[in-house]
């Protein structure tokens, strides 16, 4: 029993190890949906918005690790979205600004779970909703493209 809760343990430790690390590229992402909005506007693209539990949240890791921290997508994501981090950390703090701003928006787009990727139009309007999907980068780019494309 004591081995099981050791073992349970250190997986725990590598889990919320391995989300902290991946998380550092996503915090490079826009937090401010209207600001990412305007830019969409300028430069002509839809808006990938990421609700996340970036440092506990198990398939928000696997996301990480099998997807946003690949080559091929952060390819797609520079030709193709503005990307937009909507975050509910467990250890991370954010400022209380933050953190309510990133509730209002999860209640204003029924967001109940974690990861979850809704693409917006520059406009505002939901395009595509969507959450984790196996098969690695290219097929969730596959998966994402239609609904991006403008």
């Amino acid at each position: 029993m004591k081995t099981l809760r050791i073992i349970g343990a250190l997986l725990l430790l590598s889990l919320v190890s391995v989300a902290a690390v991946a998380a550092d590229d996503i915090y490079s992402w826009e937090t401010d949906l209207d600001a990412a909005l305007a830019h969409a506007r300028e430069v002509d693209r839809t808006v990938l918005v990421y609700f996340a539990g970036s440092d506990w949240c198990g398939w928000c890791a696997r996301l990480h690790n099998e997807v946003i921290f690949t080559d091929l997508f952060r390819d797609f994501q520079q030709r193709f979205v503005v990307p937009v981090l909507i975050d509910f950390p467990r250890i991370r703090e954010l400022t209380p600004a933050q953190q309510l701003a990133n509730e209002q928006l999860a209640a204003r787009f029924g967001v109940r779970g974690f990861p979850t990727i809704i693409i917006l139009d520059p406009d505002g309007t939901e395009r595509f909703r969507t959450g984790f999907v196996a098969g690695g980068a290219s097929n969730y780019i596959a998966h994402l493209l239609p609904h991006v494309r403008r």
